[in-house]
């Protein structure tokens, strides 16, 4: 069976992420030639996977947003590829969530209203 809820709380937390994912990547971009800037990315599977396996509410994971150090210091560590493809990917999952959710609801509403 089917746990509305908790695929519904599920679809609205990736949104929520892809939405973060793509403004932490556009951030990046933007100081890719800004001396001594260290890029950014968003951690999140691993903690959503932890909450799964333990049982808990996935709604309730948050990610986060760390700073990678990788590079020598003071100097830029953005990797201009690495980021348009993090965009790109964004774009393809969030199409592909959000259809998943718009066929959800789809669903509900002929239930509901038999049409």
């Amino acid at each position: 069976m089917i746990d509305f809820d908790r695929d519904t709380a599920l679809t609205q937390k990736m949104l929520d992420v892809l939405n973060l994912r793509a403004k932490v990547a556009q951030h990046n971009i933007a100081n890719q030639n800004t001396p001594g800037f260290k890029s950014y990315e968003v951690k999140f599977e691993e903690l959503l996977k932890q909450r799964l396996v333990s049982g808990g509410d996935v709604a309730q994971v948050e990610p986060e947003v760390l700073r990678d150090e990788s590079g020598a210091a003071g100097q830029n560590n953005v990797n201009m590829v690495k980021e348009t493809a993090t965009l790109d990917k964004v774009l393809l999952l969030q199409e592909f969530v959000t259809r998943r959710a718009g066929s959800y609801f789809s669903g509900l509403n002929r239930a509901i209203f038999g049409r």
